[in-house]
């Protein structure tokens, strides 16, 4: 779409308020133009006949006494009423209730208005001292006497049929403007609906009819196809990268085969001093660290790239048990008195993804094992709170320095002063396993500065 063909907003503003203002200004000429024709032609009466009527009247009621006031010679549009003299009696009046306290009201030096419609009023002293308050209303009445009985006060409703008109005017137009400014934001809201679903082929620019909306978009879709690339960019790099860690881990395997077997074949030479026997017993030590790093680099890779394994009811305890068998070989070659406090049923089952659950409370434990010194304990904590399982593992380590509960559960995190070097795989694939189960992964260090891992998944 070429600029040229495009209203800019402010144009689309400026019409609104001159059509509106024009509409108006028009519908108020044509009122006024249709109220002077009814003038013209006699249907109304002009609003200075209730005054002439009056003016007249004066002058009748100033030459006649109370008994001889005559209410024939008197028009229907001036009203009357004649007071006693010296007193605020009335003697005889054509004034309703209310017109007549509003006549009152006006003689006591008030003024009472009814819509735009003010009421009037002359006080003459008659031939015999008693007062006559003559009454009219500064308005357009009805030519003919008999519809001013019948129809509704003109003025009031002519006004009120003004007000109506001006009101649905600009409600028109403001329904219309509406209109196009909603569909210029639709097409916005659309916009955003494809750049979150990666698809701004789907933008549609030239639909657009306002310029700054039109430029919005196109504004949308350069960042969406930017943001789209950069995603399949990103997702390129990290399936490189994880058919680059898989790599890895298989061309490791082998060396890390044949450093193993040397130092078993080491091991079992009879003729080794001391010091060579705890040489070897140190080789023996690293390739077993080595290949549980391999292990678990394998894992973090598999659970990448490979289909996830279904949901099915599992039993807490089964997992438990299992995790806490394997812990407890673990702690008694290094020393580490090992505790399992289970505060759940044994009959408890959630869903769960039995081996990635399982193998993320290994990480933890390992992870605890690890950096535990000898004499240490760790303790495996389960227990249910509300619609959540928490399986908790304390160490008595160093605990994780600021840096690391920052960034623990990173992959190949490395920096970790307070808890030696590692890779961070284990905790990384525990809180994917957190994450698919509807769950957290956080990591603090307990009240005794040792660490502590809390996984939480939804039951």
């Amino acid at each position: 779409m070429e600029k040229r063909n495009l209203t800019p907003l402010r144009n689309v503003l400026v019409r609104y308020l001159v059509v509106c203002g024009g509409g108006s200004i028009v519908i108020l000429l044509v009122w006024w133009g249709l109220f002077m024709s009814l003038i013209r032609n006699g249907f109304l009466l002009p609003p200075v006949t209730g005054a002439q009527v009056c003016s007249e009247a004066r002058d009748y009621a100033a030459t006649v006494t109370a008994e001889t006031f005559d209410p024939n010679a008197i028009d229907p549009l001036c009203r009357y009423a004649i007071l006693q003299a010296g007193t605020a009696h009335v003697l005889q009046t054509n004034m309703t209730a209310r017109q007549l306290k509003k006549a009152m009201n006006i003689l006591a030096g008030g003024r009472q208005w009814v819509m735009a419609m003010a009421s009037y009023q002359y006080v003459v002293d008659m031939a015999d001292g008693a007062r006559c308050i003559l009454q009219y209303d500064y308005s357009v009445p009805y030519a003919n006497p008999a519809l001013r009985g019948k129809l509704p006060d003109f003025q009031t409703m002519y006004i009120l049929l003004l007000i109506l008109l001006e009101v649905l005017w600009l409600a028109l137009w403001t329904h219309r403007t509406v209109k196009v400014l909603t569909g210029e934001t639709r097409k916005l809201t659309k916009a955003t609906a494809a750049i979150t679903a990666q698809h701004p082929e789907e933008i549609e620019v030239s639909g657009a009819k306002v310029r700054e909306f039109a430029e919005t978009l196109r504004a949308m879709q350069t960042m969406g196809s930017q943001l789209t690339a950069s995603l399949q960019s990103q997702w390129k790099l990290e399936q490189q990268r994880a058919e680059q860690t898989a790599a890895l881990a298989h061309d490791l395997k082998t060396p890390l085969a044949i450093i193993t077997g040397n130092a078993d074949l080491l091991a079992e030479d009879e003729n080794l001093t001391e010091a060579q026997k705890a040489q070897v017993a140190a080789m023996q030590r690293a390739a077993e660290k080595a290949d549980r790093y391999l292990q678990t680099l394998r894992a973090v890779n598999t659970a990448e790239t490979s289909p996830q394994e279904p949901m099915q009811r599992v039993q807490v305890q089964e997992i438990l048990t299992r995790c806490a068998n394997d812990a407890k070989l673990l702690c008694e070659n290094k020393s580490i008195q090992f505790v399992l406090n289970n505060a759940m049923e044994n009959a408890r089952t959630i869903p769960a993804q039995r081996q990635a659950l399982g193998r993320a409370l290994d990480n933890i434990l390992e992870n605890a094992i690890r950096f535990t010194p000898a004499g240490g304990t760790i303790t495996l904590d389960a227990a249910e709170e509300g619609q959540e399982i928490v399986f908790t593992v304390t160490d008595t380590g160093p605990g994780f320095s600021p840096e690391a509960l920052q960034k623990a559960g990173r992959e190949l995190f490395t920096t970790d002063a307070a808890r030696g070097q590692h890779w961070g795989l284990g905790l990384a694939a525990a809180r994917r396993t957190a994450q698919t189960h509807n769950g957290t992964l956080t990591v603090s260090n307990g009240e005794n500065g040792g660490g502590k891992v809390e996984l939480r998944v939804r039951s």
